[in-house]
């Protein structure tokens, strides 16, 4: 007989919290009050993706009806808090609830903020699923398509999809990576927030390349994922359909090895003190030796 695991009790509403949290959540609790906040940025109300006009705030509200729901039929007592620049959800617990304890324990540890969460060890042995509404709980959240995200130098224009990670946070895009990979979608590039690869030649100085980790996918690849915040779906399949008119070929999975032969320059915040310890002092000319030193499933 196989033995319980935790892998086991996951469903497809906890995966998905589990993404909003780790994506863009807070733990904030005392005594008397427990709290989740998960907060949905813009950045401008309006917004011109391909071919449609979005009210961004309209379509994050709308959506998040159906979360609220979802989350309210686990027993979870939330709601929205909405200001000029964002909408939150707000989870409260009075009692630590069954709930409230399975979820602290997944995503906690000694982690309170999504500046530092990573993805919980049971979503890896989950179900696809599990795995892919985890996923889609962290694009909610983090997920850009823009007519901007586009790959090439000439028309026709690949779109892509950006997952938008905090800089602080570098240990959760090769652990994305590997989940990613595990459902047969293929990461296009990581931008890290890091001087070799956001500032190489220094020209901007004043820390210009301590900015959000960018994971980038072409559209109809993160197809296999999708969005439940409407504007972000509808413009997703906007641009898949437009990269599968003009392109014929894939992108393979990665095997950790890198095709990239330019060297870049030594850069003087190669020893920066935000950085982690994993890759302080040390000279990078591609992402994938970054994934490296961060613990890359397929090159440790």
């Amino acid at each position: 007989m196989e033995k319980n695991k935790i892998s086991n009790f996951l469903t497809p509403d906890i995966s998905y919290l589990l993404g909003l949290i780790t994506g863009r959540g807070e733990i904030q609790y005392n005594r008397d009050v427990k709290k989740i906040i998960i907060d949905f940025e813009y950045k401008n109300q309006k917004v011109t993706t391909g071919k449609l006009d979005f009210d961004q705030k309209l379509h994050i509200q709308t959506s998040l009806d159906k979360v609220v729901v979802r989350l309210q039929n686990m027993g979870i007592n939330v709601s929205k808090d909405v200001s000029e620049n964002s909408i939150s959800l707000v989870l409260k617990w009075d009692k630590e609830d069954i709930a409230w304890l399975f979820i602290k324990f997944l995503i906690n540890g000694t982690r309170f903020s999504y500046h530092d969460f990573q993805v919980p060890d049971p979503i890896f042995e989950s179900t696809e699923i599990n795995k892919k509404e985890f996923i889609r709980g962290i694009g909610d959240v983090t997920g850009y398509v823009r007519p901007s995200n586009y790959y090439g130098f000439s028309k026709p224009y690949r779109h892509r999809v950006y997952l938008e990670i905090t800089q602080k946070n570098w240990y959760l895009p090769p652990q994305l990576c590997r989940l990613l990979q595990s459902v047969d979608v293929p990461v296009q590039n990581i931008n890290y927030g890091h001087p070799n690869l956001r500032d190489p030649n220094n020209k901007k100085g004043n820390r210009f390349w301590a900015k959000e980790h960018q994971m980038k996918f072409f559209a109809e690849d993160y197809q296999k994922i999708g969005f439940y915040i409407s504007h972000k779906e509808q413009a997703l399949a906007e641009f898949a359909e437009i990269n599968k008119s003009n392109f014929h070929t894939s992108i393979p999975l990665c095997n950790g090895t890198s095709s990239r032969s330019k060297t870049k320059p030594k850069h003087p915040d190669e020893s920066d003190h935000e950085l982690p310890k994993e890759i302080k002092s040390k000279h990078f000319d591609g992402y994938k030796e970054i994934c490296n030193c961060l613990n890359c499933y397929m090159q440790n």
